[in-house]
């Protein structure tokens, strides 16, 4: 009758232990990091819309900037999305709060504060810091050119 040693059973059960942690690790969700992707897709939405649209002929007629043409409300209750019907999904944001104000893009793509005046041009770089579970990461909004990055 032949049967495992106690060597072999150590062996396999210190293999399966590397499986599981390599295997739960690679499942844990990425909340930090798919918000702050989200996060930065809306800003370059709004770069993109307001790419090509002339807001300072508007700047006389309106208080407000016009928001579907190159302004975002970068706060957590503006940016959880919710769905028009309940069929469709919707994100989640997970971080933490945080309200970072309009920021706007004009005709070219430069980020502005707010309006579309030109003491408004963000002429520094503009980081916006977003946690989750005491993590970290960046998103710097560059001058002039409003080029988005996110850093770790």
């Amino acid at each position: 009758m032949r049967a495992f040693t106690l060597l072999e059973l150590i062996f396999v059960i210190v293999i399966m232990g590397v499986m599981t942690a390599i295997g739960t690790s690679a499942f844990t969700p990425k909340y930090l990091v798919n918000d702050v992707n989200f996060i930065q897709s809306k800003i370059k939405e709004a770069q993109f819309r307001g790419i090509g649209y002339e807001h300072n002929s508007f700047a006389s007629e309106q208080s407000t900037p016009d928001y579907e043409n190159g302004c975002i409300d970068i706060e957590k209750s503006v940016l959880h999305e919710t769905p028009k019907d309940k069929e469709s999904l919707a994100y989640t944001l997970h971080i933490d709060s945080f309200d970072y104000g309009d920021i706007c893009f004009d005709f070219k793509g430069r980020p502005h504060r707010g309006d579309f005046t030109k003491n408004s041009l963000i002429k520094e770089k503009f980081t916006l810091i977003f946690t989750y579970n005491t993590k970290q990461r960046t998103i710097i909004i560059e001058p002039i050119t409003g080029y988005v990055i996110i850093r770790d």
